[in-house]
């Protein structure tokens, strides 16, 4: 079973070993030798936390007791970060993001409810008891970092619309989102922070806001555009360089990466990406029990959403937000969280081929 799952699914391991390359190659550039070394210190946690998950059998081990006392776990972590105002939990020369936690939580959480019911299409109770348990963790990572609340809420929600919504249901909640957008709509913008203000007026009217508060898109633009076909080489990004760019060993890691390696470059890391996101949906459409199949298009469903919101920032698609990009980006949090899920959705590659 495990060769021919190898000889199956080869692409995406390769892909992600490619991945994980590339993103130790960025951060060698535009962090230096100390954020590689981290970096790689990072992907080596990561790959234990892939191999544990790959090789566990999830059908057993993810039961919802377990899962739900390490939900209630987390909830109180965060809630404690809330009150204490903090995004980090900090062990000596190393830090710790609770909030990355919550997406493979909740993913998990979600696919074990949903498996459970085995409905067709969601009831309104279901659906709302799946969004009560979403909300918790949103709104109380919400408190201290908002783009973060964001991107958790929108890989749950994704995946609660994959579970099945009735025409009813979605027409109710057109019309109640049209509703709240209208009520708390402007309350919600006055009380946004002046630098989250600042990144959407950057993305509306960057023309009007070019010298103030857009000046982290412009360098990533100037960056991306500056890499041209094939880049400018490794370590020779001038934007990067001479630290006209903001953030680039985090948020705006692509637009080092672009810079370097050019259009070709960054078309090849793209398509790694897509590849890895084409064979978790793929297992999930491939597999022999429900809750595989949402494990694996919930890990699909939160690689695509970070990604895109990221380089949707990047290149002036979006708002800038505070979300790394997949591995590419410095960050320990990101990459343990991202392994996690991506080693669930291996695992449910691996047992394609298992009866039992």
């Amino acid at each position: 079973m495990r060769l021919q799952t190898w000889l199956v699914e080869w692409p995406f391991f390769l892909a992600l070993m490619a991945l994980l390359g590339c993103g130790l190659l960025n951060q060698l550039s535009a962090g230096g030798s100390a954020y590689f070394i981290r970096q790689a210190f990072f992907l080596l946690v990561g790959a234990l936390a892939f191999l544990t998950f790959y090789l566990l059998d999830y059908r057993k081990f993810l039961t919802f007791q377990r899962i739900f006392s390490l939900y209630t776990l987390l909830v109180l972590l965060l809630g404690y970060m809330a009150l204490a105002g903090k995004r980090w939990l900090y062990f000596g020369a190393f830090s710790l993001q609770p909030s990355e936690f919550a997406k493979p939580v909740l993913i998990i959480l979600l696919a074990l409810l949903f498996c459970h019911h085995r409905e067709v299409c969601l009831s309104f109770s279901l659906f709302a008891l799946a969004n009560l348990l979403v909300a918790i963790p949103v709104a109380l990572i919400a408190v201290s970092d908002l783009d973060q609340a964001f991107l958790v809420f929108v890989i749950c929600e994704s995946l609660i619309f994959l579970a099945g919504l009735s025409r009813r249901l979605l027409i109710g909640l057109a019309l109640a989102g049209l509703v709240i957008s209208f009520v708390i709509g402007p309350p919600l913008w006055r009380n946004l922070k002046p630098y989250q203000k600042a990144r959407i007026m950057a993305f509306l009217k960057p023309g009007k806001t070019q010298k103030r508060w857009s000046y982290q898109t412009r360098q990533a633009l100037i960056a991306v555009g500056s890499g041209g076909l094939v880049g400018q080489g490794f370590r020779k990004g001038l934007s990067s360089r001479l630290h006209y760019l903001p953030a680039k060993h985090t948020d705006l890691a692509f637009a080092v990466w672009a810079e370097e390696w050019g259009f070709i470059g960054s078309l090849a890391v793209l398509l790694l990406y897509a590849l890895i996101i084409f064979y978790g949906l793929r297992a999930g459409y491939l597999a022999r029990d429900c809750l595989g199949r949402f494990l694996a298009f919930g890990a699909a469903s939160a690689l695509f959403w970070q990604v895109f919101i990221n380089l949707g920032g990047v290149l002036r698609i979006l708002p800038t937000a505070s979300v790394p990009l997949p591995f590419l980006s410095y960050g320990g949090s990101s990459i343990l969280s991202n392994m996690i899920m991506l080693g669930m959705m291996a695992s449910v590659m691996r047992r394609r081929f298992s009866f039992l």
